[in-house]
């Protein structure tokens, strides 16, 4: 008995610590989390869960005064039928959220927002997406700098996103996968006269959108006109599928691959392996738009209003050549080696009982 007494006495001690540190862990939660840290203060929560709720904002972080530093952690997916997903605040301190899973929400799915100085962070691993509103709101402001990565898709009923920066400040954003707005992929203030501040996207495709006169575009200014301006600035992230056989002798690998603005002609190296012949070249998802040969050998692509460009190959064997290379109909992929894989595991697990049986049969004898 008093063990027993002893050990809650020491979980609740621990958790005592915990909260007064401005650390608390949960495990999963119906209910909203809500993380503030005022002036001086730290703050941090992290779900081991998913965190569902109806009306509420899912998750929220906000981080008021000087000195003041809250964060959020979920270690799942994060869902509000009725309010936004992920709120950010920042003034004067640091709010930060980590989700590693799916955020859905009925309005903003991301909502980040810094002023006098803060920063406001967000970091997404897997798909955002708001049913009736912007997939990501962020605004910047006295200085302030927001940043918001989304490894995956970014779906909105309205604008993918809605990015407003002034003061002298800075937005970052970065969807590793497509950007789709229902009206505008991106609605922003940068770019126009009068705008004081910064504004950075990249991302691997943005969809198209068509203005009133069937004009495309994926950017569009506060005023609702078409913002060329910025859509010049937009990084593209460049995919490549057979890395074994393609490579972009001219462009340097940054923290998300290969990227490049509209308009710029990439210059594509293939190298074709010994017993076989190249059959296509790709540059689009679907395998249908071929890449362009260029007199110098080299193959060509040219990044399209959007983006979008997954580079490619399908080889063929090559029925001239006696290098006696095996048959293989197209180029390898990661299917490929993970069930060979899987099939050099069983293998080996067979051999193993083989050997097994034998040495129990020798040793009856």
């Amino acid at each position: 008995m008093r063990n027993s007494t002893r050990s809650l006495i020491t979980i609740l001690f621990s958790f005592a610590l915990l909260f007064c540190a401005g650390s608390v862990m949960a495990f999963g939660t119906d209910q909203p989390v809500d993380v503030s840290a005022g002036a001086g203060q730290e703050k941090s929560v992290t779900v081991d869960e998913d965190v569902t709720t109806e009306k509420a904002d899912a998750v929220k972080v906000t981080a008021e005064g000087e000195g003041s530093d809250a964060s959020a952690t979920v270690n799942g997916d994060v869902e509000s039928d009725e309010g936004h997903g992920v709120v950010v605040e920042a003034d004067k301190g640091k709010a930060s959220a980590v989700i590693n899973g799916d955020v859905e929400a009925d309005e903003d799915g991301i909502e980040a927002k810094a002023k006098n100085g803060g920063t406001a962070t967000v970091k997404v691993d897997g798909d955002v997406e708001s049913y009736e509103d912007d997939g990501v709101e962020a605004k910047a402001d006295g200085g302030s700098s927001v940043s918001v990565v989304i490894d995956g898709d970014l779906t909105a009923e309205e604008t993918g996103l809605d990015l407003s920066v002034t003061g002298g400040s800075r937005i970052d954003v970065v969807v590793t996968g497509t950007v789709e707005g229902g009206e505008a992929g991106i609605i922003t203030n940068a770019c126009t006269p009068g705008a004081k501040g910064k504004v950075n996207v990249t991302a691997w495709k943005i969809v198209v959108n068509k203005d009133k006169k069937g004009k495309e575009f994926v950017a569009l200014d506060k005023s609702g006109a078409i913002n060329r301006a910025f859509e010049k600035t937009i990084k593209y992230i460049i995919r490549i599928k057979d890395t074994d056989y393609i490579s972009l002798p001219d462009l340097e690998k940054g923290e998300y691959g290969y990227t490049a603005y509209e308009g710029d002609e990439i210059r594509v190296r293939i190298d074709i392996p010994d017993g076989y012949e190249l059959e296509h070249a790709y540059w689009d998802d679907d395998e249908e738009l071929e890449l362009i040969k260029g007199d110098d050998g080299f193959w060509y692509v040219r990044i399209p209003k959007g983006g979008g460009v997954i580079l490619s190959v399908d080889l063929d064997v090559d029925d001239d050549d006696d290098s006696g290379e095996g048959y293989r109909a197209s180029s390898p992929n990661t299917g490929d080696r993970e069930e060979l894989a899987v099939w050099s595991v069983i293998m080996m697990a067979a051999m193993a009982m083989l050997i097994a049986m034998i040495r129990n049969k020798a040793l009856n004898r």
